[in-house]
């Protein structure tokens, strides 16, 4: 496993989604992003890629 390491910046207005949703799951805004944003970007993105080729 990787200990690739990432900083992401975001809009004020992003951010307050984020921690609305997060609220929400009654989780942190990093936990919301670690459990659930990242991995769907991964599958969505990896389903982009796999079409390409």
């Amino acid at each position: 496993m990787s200990n690739a390491k990432y900083m992401q910046t975001l809009d004020s207005h992003v951010y307050s989604e984020l921690k609305r949703l997060a609220k929400e799951r009654g989780v942190s805004v990093q936990e919301l992003v670690r459990a659930v944003i990242v991995p769907d970007w991964m599958r969505a993105n990896r389903k982009r890629s796999a079409e390409r080729r």
